[in-house]
């Protein structure tokens, strides 16, 4: 994540999302969320979060949430900080000190960030472009990286053993994980092969696609099955109020 994305058009997607999932009267208004932002420096080599001329579009789908991104907007404020202040969610801890590029700081940055969601019952992990991958084209299928396979660019990526880490923490029960499509291969087919390979290591996992503009995923591990359904409803209920943007990926 950078702060040059807050209020675009995947920061709205993302908290109407979570605005339905965990704020009253959903069954999961209880459960306390830590956002973990794996927050790196803005780039300033492209025009990425330049999407923020999207209200006409979503007008009337949540009037609060577009109320406070057009004031972020306007007031010149899109850093990660003003969601918190503007309490976009019920019940949510922000976690938003930098992500280090070198793996020795991150390490440390990893078991601060662990402590911080302990005690919270659903973690979301925003790295800047989702899971640390390698691409097979020919054979259309991932490998899954951790530490030791020294990826470039590490702070733009959530590695294998870190979301395993926050998947184990005792308290949680949904890891919810942030991935940006890339071009490996199709989008559909990258989406039903990283939903696959995550049920082979975690067994519940739900995906559903956001799709304006540069379409993303959020994959939802859970650690049980009342879980799961309860959480597979919500989605769909969701997906039905709002199609023309999301799509919940079936792969029973």
């Amino acid at each position: 994540m950078q702060n040059r994305y807050v209020a675009d058009i995947g920061d709205f997607g993302k908290f109407q999302l979570f605005r339905f999932l965990f704020n009253a009267p959903s069954p999961l208004a209880n459960r306390q969320l830590a956002q973990i932002w794996f927050l790196k420096e803005d780039e300033t080599h492209n025009n990425d979060g330049k999407y923020i001329d999207y209200f006409e579009r979503v007008k009337g789908s949540d009037e609060q949430l577009e109320a406070i991104m057009i004031e972020i907007i306007q007031r010149g404020k899109r850093e990660v900080k003003e969601l918190e202040k503007q309490k976009v969610l019920d019940d949510v801890r922000f976690f938003y000190p930098p992500i280090p590029s070198n793996y020795h700081d991150r390490k440390r940055w990893l078991e601060e960030a662990l402590m911080f969601a302990s005690s919270s019952h659903i973690v979301a992990l925003a790295p800047d472009n989702g899971m640390a991958l390698k691409c097979h084209r020919a054979e259309r299928r991932f490998n899954f990286l951790g530490y030791h396979d020294r990826k470039p660019n590490p702070d733009k990526y959530v590695f294998a053993n870190e979301i395993r880490a926050f998947y184990n923490l005792q308290n949680i029960e949904i890891t919810i994980v942030y991935q940006h499509l890339g071009r490996c291969f199709s989008h559909d087919k990258q989406i039903e092969v990283l939903q696959e390979k995550l049920k082979k290591e975690y067994g519940y996992v739900l995906a559903i696609k956001h799709t304006p503009y540069s379409p993303r995923v959020f994959f939802f591990l859970c650690k049980k099955k009342e879980r799961y359904d309860m959480l597979e409803k919500l989605l769909q209920s969701f997906v039905n109020q709002h199609s023309m943007f999301w799509a919940l990926i079936d792969r029973r």
